[in-house]
């Protein structure tokens, strides 16, 4: 049970979360469908702290093992390294591109109208893709461009401008999707009322300590896929196996799609 936790929390979860143990007839569905029409995997391998050195071979292993959502951001610092792993992937016939689905991120400093496509285009480059599946603002702070994550360098944010060149990139094609990652119900409210292209996704810490159920029921009631990713969750489960070891290893399945 431990090792199946392990391996899946280490990973981007995607999913209308409901932490639960079942048995182990239960089935984790393999895809959910965003409010564009397009599927999402209900799980996916996220980049976040693997060392460009390393995220190459993790991404190919990955991806030869089934997983086909790769979960990137510029803020990672390692996405020239997973566009090498991608190319060869495509060129030994591992997958096909249409097969994957590959999200990257708006980082903070990017987030006037002028410099969202300059960074999309920057993330495609470094992706050595065409499109991307689903581009989210990373977080609804914004900072100077250029600069570091300080206090000092915080600026206002303008969230309906930086949406409005989000929906300019969706229309391009260069989007297949977009969303926003760490956005509060407030932050959601305010962004659905003016946004012409509603949001596909929000993805955000959410976990057995922290189950975020006023923001899952929003994002459900209008249509906004709310994805996991958080080494928290790994953390939480580690809690509930340790409480349930009287449970037999081969009842238990860890399922996150209910």
């Amino acid at each position: 049970v431990f090792e199946l936790v392990v391996s899946l929390c280490y990973t981007y979860i995607s999913s209308s979360p409901s932490w639960v143990f079942l048995t182990k007839e239960a089935k984790m569905a393999g895809s959910f469908a965003l409010n564009t029409g397009a599927s999402i995997p209900s799980v996916g391998l996220g980049t976040w702290q693997i060392k460009p050195e390393v995220v190459g071979d993790t991404i190919y292993a990955a991806v030869k093992a089934g997983y086909r959502h790769i979960d990137c951001a510029p803020a990672y610092s390692n996405e020239t390294e997973v566009g090498l792993a991608l190319k060869k992937l495509f060129e030994d016939g591992v997958a096909k591109r249409e097969e994957l689905f590959i999200t990257s991120k708006l980082w903070s400093g990017n987030h006037a109208p002028e410099d969202v496509p300059e960074a999309i285009d920057t993330t495609l480059k470094d992706l050595q893709l065409d499109y991307l599946d689903l581009f989210l603002i990373h977080g609804p702070i914004r900072t100077r461009k250029g600069t570091t994550h300080i206090p000092e360098n915080l600026i206002p944010t303008d969230i309906p401008a930086t949406w409005g060149a989000m929906e300019k990139l969706y229309d391009s094609g260069k989007a297949r999707a977009i969303g926003v990652s760490n956005f509060t119900c407030k932050k959601m409210e305010d962004l659905l009322a003016v946004a012409r292209v509603p949001p596909a996704v929000n993805q955000v810490e959410c976990h057995l300590i922290w189950q975020q159920a006023k923001l899952r029921e929003l994002c459900q009631s209008r249509g906004v896929h709310l994805s996991v990713s958080s080494l928290q969750t790994l953390y939480s489960l580690r809690i509930l196996v340790i409480a349930h070891m009287d449970v037999s290893s081969n009842e238990i399945c860890l399922d996150t799609s209910i």
